[in-house]
């Protein structure tokens, strides 16, 4: 089975993209915001949820740009994620994408999850994303949903 989950893709006004080091991975290792969908939640709902408990950012301060047409799945190697009883063996990501419209004073890391935040231009991308195929599939979605790259 596979979690259904969301991925933010958040772009700044220097066209830059907002990465999270969660603290279960090593220092190294950054992600797109993102999480699990609740029963009955919309995908950018779960996306505005899942931004604001991780970072702290309002609805208000996003601009939803649009979404992908087709999810990422991928396999987990080694862990098999227990949530509401049930043994999941990947996950399944729809990514959307928004503009942020505020500035870094709002972005506050939850504590106990989120370890840091950073900011990275497209090319920068390669030096934090660095899980396998995971470069490569949120580079796709990016010139999906923002087609200026």
């Amino acid at each position: 089975m596979y979690r259904k989950g969301i991925s933010a893709l958040i772009i700044n006004k220097n066209d830059e993209f907002l990465l999270v080091n969660l603290e279960s991975f090593k220092d190294k290792y950054f992600v797109v915001p993102g999480g699990g969908i609740e029963q009955g939640e919309t995908l950018e709902n779960a996306a505005y949820r899942e931004v604001y408990e991780e970072l702290g950012i309002a609805k208000t301060s996003l601009q939803f740009v649009g979404q992908s047409n087709i999810p990422i799945k991928f396999k987990f190697k080694v862990i098999k994620m227990n949530r509401d009883g049930k043994d999941y063996e990947g996950s399944e990501r729809c990514f959307l994408g928004f503009r942020f419209n505020s500035t870094d004073n709002e972005i506050k890391p939850k504590d106990g999850e989120v370890r840091a935040y950073k900011w990275a231009s497209f090319v920068q991308l390669k030096d934090y994303l660095l899980f396998d195929d995971q470069l490569k599939d949120t580079q796709e979605k990016i010139k999906e949903i923002f087609t200026d790259f």
